[in-house]
């Protein structure tokens, strides 16, 4: 009788899995810093949004306080004063965040992350 066990995972198996896990951790640390970047701006956004003071701030100030929030968590590189676009409405200040940023991935592809981010500053009476 002749009986074949089966010892688990094979050199070719492994390496293939090894592969995968390996690609996908890479695509990892690509993508990830640019969604805590994102995530950083939606935080600092709130915060302006809930300051009650924030919509009679001029809007040299209210860049300001943009970027003094994104430079506390370390996610101010690619968000420029360019990408702040400010208008007022009758019932208070829009505010919009909307900025593009190209990572390189592998050879000639990059990962490309278009992020866009508005809250409306209200004016209390």
């Amino acid at each position: 009788m002749n009986i074949r066990r089966n010892n688990g995972l094979t050199l070719l198996g492994f390496l293939i899995v090894l592969a995968v896990v390996l690609f996908f951790a890479y695509a990892g640390m690509r993508i990830i810093p640019m969604y805590l970047e994102y995530h950083a701006l939606g935080n600092a956004m709130e915060l302006l949004q809930k300051d009650p003071a924030a919509a009679s701030m001029t809007p040299a100030k209210i860049k300001q306080k943009i970027k003094m929030s994104l430079w506390a968590s370390y996610a101010s590189d690619n968000i420029k004063d360019e990408h702040v676009r400010i208008t007022k409405k009758s019932d208070g200040v829009n505010v919009k965040v909307a900025y593009e940023v190209r990572k390189p991935f592998l050879g000639n592809i990059d990962i490309i992350g278009k992020f866009e981010r508005t809250v409306v500053l209200r004016r209390t009476m």
